[in-house]
Protein backbone atom coordinates (compact mmCIF):
# COMPACT_ATOMS: atom_id res chain seq x y z
CA UNK A 1 0.00 0.00 0.00
CA UNK A 2 2.50 2.25 -0.56
CA UNK A 3 0.30 4.85 -2.34
CA UNK A 4 -0.95 5.71 0.14
CA UNK A 5 -0.11 8.62 2.56
CA UNK A 6 2.51 7.57 5.13
CA UNK A 7 1.30 7.00 8.68
CA UNK A 8 4.96 6.50 10.21
CA UNK A 9 6.08 9.80 8.48
CA UNK A 10 5.15 13.96 9.96
CA UNK A 11 4.19 16.33 7.48
CA UNK A 12 7.45 17.38 7.24
CA UNK A 13 8.61 14.40 5.97
CA UNK A 14 10.23 13.65 9.10
CA UNK A 15 9.98 9.73 10.08
CA UNK A 16 8.12 8.45 13.54
CA UNK A 17 11.20 6.82 15.19
CA UNK A 18 9.86 6.59 18.64
CA UNK A 19 6.94 6.17 21.42
CA UNK A 20 6.88 9.96 21.58
CA UNK A 21 7.26 10.53 17.99
CA UNK A 22 3.95 8.40 17.64
CA UNK A 23 2.12 10.16 20.07
CA UNK A 24 3.31 13.25 18.49
CA UNK A 25 2.36 12.10 15.20
CA UNK A 26 -1.16 11.13 16.61
CA UNK A 27 -1.63 14.69 17.48
CA UNK A 28 -0.87 15.58 14.33
CA UNK A 29 -3.33 13.15 12.60
CA UNK A 30 -6.23 14.25 14.79
CA UNK A 31 -5.15 18.12 13.72
CA UNK A 32 -5.11 17.00 10.19
CA UNK A 33 -8.59 15.22 10.23
CA UNK A 34 -10.00 18.19 11.80
CA UNK A 35 -9.19 20.72 9.65
CA UNK A 36 -9.56 17.97 6.72
CA UNK A 37 -12.92 16.22 7.33
CA UNK A 38 -14.44 16.29 10.26
CA UNK A 39 -14.51 19.66 11.66
CA UNK A 40 -12.58 21.18 14.70
CA UNK A 41 -13.07 19.28 17.97
CA UNK A 42 -15.22 20.98 20.46
CA UNK A 43 -13.82 21.55 24.16
CA UNK A 44 -16.09 19.85 27.31
CA UNK A 45 -18.65 21.40 29.12
CA UNK A 46 -19.70 20.71 32.53
CA UNK A 47 -22.25 17.68 32.41
CA UNK A 48 -24.67 16.08 35.24
CA UNK A 49 -27.26 14.09 34.72
CA UNK A 50 -30.82 12.57 36.42
CA UNK A 51 -33.42 9.81 36.39
CA UNK A 52 -36.15 10.34 34.81
CA UNK A 53 -38.17 6.85 34.52
CA UNK A 54 -37.19 3.60 35.79
CA UNK A 55 -38.56 -0.11 34.69
CA UNK A 56 -37.41 -3.31 36.76
CA UNK A 57 -38.50 -5.69 34.28
CA UNK A 58 -36.20 -5.88 31.73
CA UNK A 59 -34.24 -9.32 31.16
CA UNK A 60 -36.90 -10.95 33.11
CA UNK A 61 -36.22 -9.09 36.25
CA UNK A 62 -32.43 -9.30 36.03
CA UNK A 63 -31.79 -5.58 34.77
CA UNK A 64 -33.15 -1.78 35.31
CA UNK A 65 -33.69 0.03 32.80
CA UNK A 66 -33.35 3.88 33.46
CA UNK A 67 -34.37 6.53 31.58
CA UNK A 68 -31.90 9.33 32.05
CA UNK A 69 -31.52 13.25 31.20
CA UNK A 70 -27.86 14.68 30.63
CA UNK A 71 -27.63 18.30 31.07
CA UNK A 72 -24.92 19.88 29.53
CA UNK A 73 -23.81 23.88 31.17
CA UNK A 74 -23.24 25.62 27.50
CA UNK A 75 -22.43 28.86 28.83
CA UNK A 76 -23.10 30.67 32.28
CA UNK A 77 -26.91 30.98 31.55
CA UNK A 78 -27.88 28.56 29.02
CA UNK A 79 -28.19 24.89 29.43
CA UNK A 80 -29.04 21.66 26.61
CA UNK A 81 -30.28 18.10 28.14
CA UNK A 82 -30.84 15.15 25.79
CA UNK A 83 -32.11 11.75 27.09
CA UNK A 84 -30.08 8.51 27.44
CA UNK A 85 -30.97 5.71 28.00
CA UNK A 86 -28.99 2.70 30.65
CA UNK A 87 -29.98 -0.63 30.85
CA UNK A 88 -27.87 -1.90 33.73
CA UNK A 89 -26.84 -5.01 35.89
CA UNK A 90 -28.59 -5.58 39.22
CA UNK A 91 -26.08 -6.89 40.70
CA UNK A 92 -23.26 -5.43 42.94
CA UNK A 93 -19.98 -4.08 41.74
CA UNK A 94 -18.48 -1.83 38.50
CA UNK A 95 -19.20 -3.36 35.53
CA UNK A 96 -18.00 -2.97 32.19
CA UNK A 97 -20.21 -0.45 29.93
CA UNK A 98 -21.27 -0.50 26.06
CA UNK A 99 -22.24 2.89 24.93
CA UNK A 100 -24.68 2.11 21.01
CA UNK A 101 -25.05 5.63 18.99
CA UNK A 102 -27.99 4.59 17.83
CA UNK A 103 -31.10 6.02 15.07
CA UNK A 104 -33.60 5.59 17.70
CA UNK A 105 -34.99 6.09 20.79
CA UNK A 106 -37.21 3.14 21.13
CA UNK A 107 -36.76 1.07 24.23
CA UNK A 108 -36.40 -2.45 22.12
CA UNK A 109 -35.68 -1.25 18.82
CA UNK A 110 -34.27 -3.40 16.00
CA UNK A 111 -30.56 -3.02 15.83
CA UNK A 112 -30.55 -3.38 20.09
CA UNK A 113 -29.77 -6.53 22.02
CA UNK A 114 -30.28 -5.61 25.34
CA UNK A 115 -30.82 -9.03 26.98
CA UNK A 116 -27.77 -10.64 25.21
CA UNK A 117 -25.59 -7.95 26.20
CA UNK A 118 -26.92 -8.10 29.97
CA UNK A 119 -26.04 -11.67 30.23
CA UNK A 120 -22.81 -11.40 29.16
CA UNK A 121 -21.87 -9.20 32.18
CA UNK A 122 -22.08 -5.83 30.60
CA UNK A 123 -24.10 -2.77 30.93
CA UNK A 124 -25.34 -1.11 28.18
CA UNK A 125 -26.02 2.94 27.46
CA UNK A 126 -28.33 3.93 24.19
CA UNK A 127 -28.03 7.29 22.64
CA UNK A 128 -30.35 8.36 20.00
CA UNK A 129 -28.05 10.85 17.82
CA UNK A 130 -30.80 13.00 16.77
CA UNK A 131 -31.45 13.91 19.91
CA UNK A 132 -28.15 15.71 19.80
CA UNK A 133 -28.82 17.42 16.51
CA UNK A 134 -31.13 16.60 13.24
CA UNK A 135 -29.49 14.88 10.75
CA UNK A 136 -29.69 17.40 7.91
CA UNK A 137 -27.73 20.46 7.19
CA UNK A 138 -29.84 23.02 9.59
CA UNK A 139 -27.13 24.21 11.86
CA UNK A 140 -29.69 26.22 13.76
CA UNK A 141 -30.81 22.81 15.10
CA UNK A 142 -30.21 21.49 18.34
CA UNK A 143 -26.81 21.46 19.85
CA UNK A 144 -25.66 22.50 16.02
CA UNK A 145 -26.95 26.10 17.09
CA UNK A 146 -24.27 26.42 19.58
CA UNK A 147 -21.55 25.58 17.45
CA UNK A 148 -21.88 27.76 14.15
CA UNK A 149 -20.00 27.12 11.17
CA UNK A 150 -16.82 28.59 10.73
CA UNK A 151 -15.70 30.51 7.78
CA UNK A 152 -12.01 29.14 7.26
CA UNK A 153 -13.88 25.87 6.18
CA UNK A 154 -13.06 23.83 9.58
CA UNK A 155 -16.08 24.60 11.42
CA UNK A 156 -17.50 21.23 12.89
CA UNK A 157 -19.84 18.71 11.24
CA UNK A 158 -22.47 17.00 12.09
CA UNK A 159 -20.07 13.86 12.96
CA UNK A 160 -18.18 15.75 15.25
CA UNK A 161 -21.52 17.19 17.09
CA UNK A 162 -22.50 13.83 17.17
CA UNK A 163 -19.40 12.79 18.70
CA UNK A 164 -19.44 15.10 21.37
CA UNK A 165 -22.79 14.52 22.34
CA UNK A 166 -21.42 10.83 23.29
CA UNK A 167 -18.58 12.49 25.26
CA UNK A 168 -20.98 14.47 27.15
CA UNK A 169 -23.08 10.80 27.93
CA UNK A 170 -19.77 9.60 28.83
CA UNK A 171 -19.27 11.93 31.46
CA UNK A 172 -21.85 11.52 33.11
CA UNK A 173 -21.71 7.46 33.11
CA UNK A 174 -18.02 7.37 33.79
CA UNK A 175 -19.54 9.68 37.41
CA UNK A 176 -21.45 6.32 38.40
CA UNK A 177 -20.42 3.97 41.01
CA UNK A 178 -21.75 1.50 38.54
CA UNK A 179 -19.47 2.04 35.73
CA UNK A 180 -16.46 0.18 35.25
CA UNK A 181 -14.43 3.48 34.13
CA UNK A 182 -11.34 1.18 32.21
CA UNK A 183 -14.19 -0.64 30.26
CA UNK A 184 -15.75 1.42 28.31
CA UNK A 185 -16.94 0.59 24.62
CA UNK A 186 -18.60 3.09 22.10
CA UNK A 187 -20.41 1.18 19.51
CA UNK A 188 -21.82 2.64 16.24
CA UNK A 189 -23.05 1.56 12.61
CA UNK A 190 -22.92 3.17 9.34
CA UNK A 191 -22.69 7.18 9.63
CA UNK A 192 -22.58 6.70 13.73
CA UNK A 193 -19.88 3.62 12.70
CA UNK A 194 -17.56 6.66 11.61
CA UNK A 195 -18.76 8.75 14.19
CA UNK A 196 -17.76 6.42 16.81
CA UNK A 197 -14.45 5.83 15.21
CA UNK A 198 -14.03 10.04 14.88
CA UNK A 199 -14.95 10.41 18.69
CA UNK A 200 -12.95 6.96 19.86
CA UNK A 201 -9.43 8.56 18.23
CA UNK A 202 -10.06 11.54 20.05
CA UNK A 203 -11.21 10.60 23.40
CA UNK A 204 -9.02 8.02 25.38
CA UNK A 205 -11.10 7.05 27.49
CA UNK A 206 -12.77 4.38 25.31
CA UNK A 207 -10.66 1.67 25.70
CA UNK A 208 -13.01 -0.11 22.74
CA UNK A 209 -14.52 1.18 19.74
CA UNK A 210 -16.37 -1.03 17.48
CA UNK A 211 -17.62 0.29 13.69
CA UNK A 212 -20.16 -1.57 12.26
CA UNK A 213 -20.38 -1.24 8.27
CA UNK A 214 -18.81 2.52 8.74
CA UNK A 215 -17.62 2.38 4.87
CA UNK A 216 -16.43 5.69 3.21
CA UNK A 217 -15.20 8.32 5.53
CA UNK A 218 -15.23 5.74 8.54
CA UNK A 219 -13.37 2.58 8.48
CA UNK A 220 -13.17 1.92 4.65
CA UNK A 221 -9.79 3.91 2.94
CA UNK A 222 -10.68 6.26 -0.25
CA UNK A 223 -7.59 5.20 -2.38
CA UNK A 224 -8.53 1.74 -2.49
CA UNK A 225 -11.84 2.32 -3.32
CA UNK A 226 -13.53 -1.32 -5.14
CA UNK A 227 -16.74 -1.11 -7.62
CA UNK A 228 -19.78 -0.68 -5.79
CA UNK A 229 -18.50 1.21 -2.98
CA UNK A 230 -19.55 4.92 -1.94
CA UNK A 231 -17.41 7.35 -2.95
CA UNK A 232 -15.56 10.92 -1.52
CA UNK A 233 -17.12 12.38 -4.21
CA UNK A 234 -20.88 11.13 -3.78
CA UNK A 235 -20.79 11.48 0.41
CA UNK A 236 -19.63 14.62 0.38
CA UNK A 237 -22.72 15.93 -1.67
CA UNK A 238 -24.95 14.09 -0.34
CA UNK A 239 -24.08 14.87 2.82
CA UNK A 240 -22.03 17.61 3.02
CA UNK A 241 -23.35 18.84 6.36
CA UNK A 242 -21.57 15.44 8.21
CA UNK A 243 -18.22 16.95 7.47
CA UNK A 244 -16.10 20.24 7.38
CA UNK A 245 -16.38 22.28 4.34
CA UNK A 246 -12.90 22.05 3.47
CA UNK A 247 -13.69 18.31 2.41
CA UNK A 248 -16.90 19.04 0.53
CA UNK A 249 -15.09 21.77 -1.46
CA UNK A 250 -11.97 19.05 -2.81
CA UNK A 251 -14.92 17.93 -4.72
CA UNK A 252 -13.80 14.02 -3.98
CA UNK A 253 -10.22 15.26 -5.04
CA UNK A 254 -9.54 11.71 -3.08
CA UNK A 255 -5.17 12.26 -4.20
CA UNK A 256 -5.66 15.64 -2.96
CA UNK A 257 -6.27 14.57 0.58
CA UNK A 258 -3.35 14.38 3.29
CA UNK A 259 -4.99 11.46 4.82
CA UNK A 260 -6.73 8.21 4.48
CA UNK A 261 -8.77 6.82 6.79
CA UNK A 262 -6.29 4.54 8.28
CA UNK A 263 -5.03 7.53 10.18
CA UNK A 264 -8.62 7.32 11.62
CA UNK A 265 -7.94 3.70 12.99
CA UNK A 266 -4.26 4.66 13.96
CA UNK A 267 -4.96 7.67 16.35
CA UNK A 268 -6.93 4.90 18.80
CA UNK A 269 -3.73 3.02 19.32
CA UNK A 270 -2.61 1.49 21.56
CA UNK A 271 -6.25 0.87 22.42
CA UNK A 272 -8.66 -1.43 20.78
CA UNK A 273 -10.54 -1.03 17.63
CA UNK A 274 -12.99 -4.03 15.93
CA UNK A 275 -14.11 -3.34 12.58
CA UNK A 276 -17.08 -5.32 11.51
CA UNK A 277 -18.16 -5.26 7.47
CA UNK A 278 -21.11 -7.20 5.76
CA UNK A 279 -20.55 -9.30 2.54
CA UNK A 280 -23.41 -8.00 0.79
CA UNK A 281 -22.61 -4.34 1.43
CA UNK A 282 -20.53 -3.26 -1.53
CA UNK A 283 -21.55 0.31 -0.70
CA UNK A 284 -19.36 0.15 2.64
CA UNK A 285 -16.62 -1.62 0.64
CA UNK A 286 -15.65 -4.05 3.17
CA UNK A 287 -12.39 -5.11 1.17
CA UNK A 288 -11.27 -1.17 1.77
CA UNK A 289 -12.46 -1.46 5.32
CA UNK A 290 -10.24 -4.80 6.36
CA UNK A 291 -6.96 -2.51 4.10
CA UNK A 292 -7.73 0.39 6.08
CA UNK A 293 -6.96 -2.23 9.21
CA UNK A 294 -3.90 -3.20 7.44
CA UNK A 295 -2.52 0.17 6.98
CA UNK A 296 -3.46 1.60 10.64
CA UNK A 297 -1.47 -1.43 11.95
CA UNK A 298 1.70 0.15 12.11
CA UNK A 299 0.99 2.16 14.72
CA UNK A 300 0.80 -0.32 17.48
CA UNK A 301 3.82 -1.58 17.21
CA UNK A 302 5.56 1.76 19.02
CA UNK A 303 3.69 0.85 22.12
CA UNK A 304 5.04 -2.99 22.03
CA UNK A 305 1.63 -4.21 20.57
CA UNK A 306 0.77 -6.50 17.73
CA UNK A 307 -1.85 -3.87 15.91
CA UNK A 308 -3.49 -5.99 12.79
CA UNK A 309 -2.94 -9.97 12.50
CA UNK A 310 -4.15 -10.12 9.10
CA UNK A 311 -3.21 -9.57 5.50
CA UNK A 312 -4.19 -7.50 2.20
CA UNK A 313 -5.90 -10.42 1.01
CA UNK A 314 -9.89 -10.26 1.87
CA UNK A 315 -10.75 -12.87 3.56
CA UNK A 316 -13.88 -14.96 3.60
CA UNK A 317 -17.70 -14.75 4.35
CA UNK A 318 -18.28 -14.79 8.20
CA UNK A 319 -14.52 -15.16 9.03
CA UNK A 320 -12.05 -12.67 10.23
CA UNK A 321 -8.61 -11.70 11.82
CA UNK A 322 -10.09 -11.29 15.90
CA UNK A 323 -6.65 -11.81 17.38
CA UNK A 324 -4.71 -8.40 17.13
CA UNK A 325 -5.39 -4.82 19.02
CA UNK A 326 -7.46 -4.36 15.77
CA UNK A 327 -9.84 -6.98 15.07
CA UNK A 328 -11.48 -7.66 11.39
CA UNK A 329 -15.10 -9.40 10.80
CA UNK A 330 -16.95 -9.95 7.46
CA UNK A 331 -20.20 -11.77 8.45
CA UNK A 332 -22.85 -13.12 5.77
CA UNK A 333 -25.45 -10.10 5.20
CA UNK A 334 -26.11 -6.66 4.20
CA UNK A 335 -26.11 -3.37 5.83
CA UNK A 336 -27.39 -4.10 9.11
CA UNK A 337 -26.68 -4.21 12.87
CA UNK A 338 -27.15 -7.60 14.48
CA UNK A 339 -26.69 -10.49 17.21
CA UNK A 340 -23.91 -11.86 14.72
CA UNK A 341 -21.85 -8.30 15.50
CA UNK A 342 -23.22 -8.09 18.71
CA UNK A 343 -21.48 -11.34 19.80
CA UNK A 344 -17.87 -10.38 17.82
CA UNK A 345 -17.94 -7.42 19.46
CA UNK A 346 -18.52 -8.50 22.96
CA UNK A 347 -16.11 -11.70 21.83
CA UNK A 348 -13.48 -9.33 20.60
CA UNK A 349 -13.58 -7.29 23.91
CA UNK A 350 -13.59 -10.09 26.70
CA UNK A 351 -10.46 -11.71 24.67
CA UNK A 352 -8.60 -8.37 25.73
CA UNK A 353 -10.48 -7.14 28.98
CA UNK A 354 -7.27 -8.84 31.10
CA UNK A 355 -4.57 -7.45 28.73
CA UNK A 356 -2.25 -4.36 29.62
Amino acid sequence: MDFMPELLRFTDGTPVRSPADMAARRREMISLLENEAYGKAIPPVPVSGRRVATDAHCACGTAVVEDLRICCKMDKNTEYSFPLRLYRQTSPGKKPLLLLLNFSDKKYHEYLQPEFVLQNGFSLAVLHYEHLTRDNGDFSDGLAAFFPRRTDGTGAGKITIWAWGAGRALDYLLSREDVDETQVALIGHSRLGKTALWCAAQDERIRYVCSNDSGCMGAACHRTLHEGGESLKVITRAFPFWFCDNLVNRHGQTDALPFDQHFLLACVAPRYVCINSAAEDAWADPTSEQLSCVGASPAWAFYGKTGFLGNETPCGVDEGFPDGEIAYYKRSGKHFLGLPDWASFIGFIKDHRNND
